[in-house]
C-alpha cells in the first residue's frame, strides 16, 4: 500500500505539530509505549489522540513502523522538552506527499553501518560476522529499492547470525551480531524492527564506551563481589538495616571506597552512552526521513 504523507498537504502536519505542543504545554505528554487515556499520553497517542494505528496511517499517512519508532525513540529522550522537540523534528522531516514506508530499511542500514565502523575500529570483527551483516545490509537495500526479499531469506541470515553471537566471547563483537540478528527482518511486514535495531544499538554504543575507557570484565567481577560481600556481611542477616534504607552501595561506599569510585564511573560511562546513543537514534531516523 503506497502511503501518501500528511495527504500532501503541510497544514495536516501543521496541526499535528501544534496539537503536540498543545499537549507538551498542558503537561499531557508522558513518552513511552503507545498509549492514550484520553487526557495523557505517549508522543504517538497526543498526536492521535488515539491507541489506533491504523488512524496514524489514514489520517497522517505515515507507517505504523514509524510511530512505534518515534514512542520508542521519544521514551529516551532525556526530558519531556527533548520529547517533544524529537517529535516536532521527526514530523517536520517527512515531506508531504511522501511515501516514506520503505525509509525503514534506509534507518536500519545507517544504524549497521554506523556499529560496524566504530566496532571495526576497537576489535578485529570476524569475517562471518563481516559478511552477515553485509547479506542482512544486501537485504534492506533490496526493501528500499522496491523488492522483497522472500521470508525464508530473512530466516536464514537470522539464524546464521544468531548462532554467531553464541560463540562470541567478546561484548563487544556480540554486540554487533545482536545488532545484525536483530535487524535481519522484513521491515515491511515487522512494525517493531527498526526500533528493536536502534535498541540493540545502544547496547552496542556501551560496550564501544567501557572499551574506551577501559572498563573491563575483571572491574564488572570485582563489582559484583563486592556487592555480594556486603550483603552477605551486613544486610543477609540484619533486616533492621534494610528497613533503615540501607543499601548495598551504601554500604560499599562506606567500607569500600575505591570500589565505590569504580561503580559512579561505570554509572556515568552508561548515562553518558545512553544519551548519546539515543540521540545518534534521533538524527539517524530524522535525517533518513528527510531524504526520502
Amino acid at each position: 500500500m503506497s502511503l501518501n504523507a500528511y495527504q500532501s498537504n503541510p497544514a495536516v502536519r501543521d496541526a499535528a505539530i501544534e496539537r503536540l505542543r498543545h499537549h507538551a504545554a498542558e503537561q499531557h505528554l508522558v513518552p513511552g509505549p503507545l498509549k492514550w487515556d484520553g487526557s495523557k499520553g505517549s508522543l504517538v497517542g497526543c498526536l492521535l489522540e488515539s491507541e489506533d494505528l491504523a488512524q496514524w496511517e489514514h489520517t497522517l499517512g505515515l507507517p505504523q513502523w514509524l510511530a512505534t519508532t518515534a514512542d520508542g525513540i521519544a521514551a529516551a529522550q532525556e526530558s519531556v522538552d527533548a520529547a517533544l522537540a524529537f517529535g516536532v523534528d521527526l514530523l517536520g522531516a517527512v515531506r508531504p506527499g511522501a511515501d516514506v514506508s520503505r525509509a525503514s530499511g534506509a534507518v536500519i542500514l545507517s544504524v549497521l553501518a554506523d556499529a560496524g565502523d566504530f566496532i571495526g575500529k576497537l576489535a578485529d570483527v570476524p569475517a562471518e560476522l563481516n559478511g552477515l551483516s553485509a547479506h542482512v545490509q544486501a537485504l534492506h537495500r533490496r526493501v528500499v529499492d522496491g523488492e522483497r526479499p522472500a521470508p525464508a531469506e530473512w530466516r536464514a541470515v537470522r539464524r546464521a547470525a544468531m548462532a554467531l553471537t553464541d560463540t562470541l566471547a567478546s561484548e563487544l563483537l556480540k554486540s554487533l551480531a545482536t545488532c545484525v540478528e536483530t535487524a535481519a527482518w522484513d521491515p515491511t511486514t515487522s512494525k517493531a524492527v527498526v526500533f528493536d535495531t536502534l535498541r540493540v544499538y545502544t547496547t552496542a554504543v556501551s560496550h564501544k564506551a567501557d572499551a574506551e575507557s577501559g572498563f573491563t570484565a575483571d572491574h564488572d567481577a570485582n563489582i559484583r563481589t563486592h556487592l555480594h560481600l556486603m550483603w552477605d556481611t551486613h544486610l543477609a542477616h540484619q533486616p533492621e538495616l534494610q528497613e533503615q534504607g540501607v543499601t548495598v552501595f551504601s554500604l560499599l561506599e562506606e567500607h569500600h571506597p575505591d570500589v565505590a569510585a569504580t561503580v559512579k564511573w561505570k554509572m556515568q560511562l552508561d548515562r553518558d552512552a545512553f544519551a548519546y546513543a539515543n540521540r545518534r537514534a534521533a538524527d539517524i531516523l530524522v535525517t533518513q526521513l528527510q531524504r526520502t
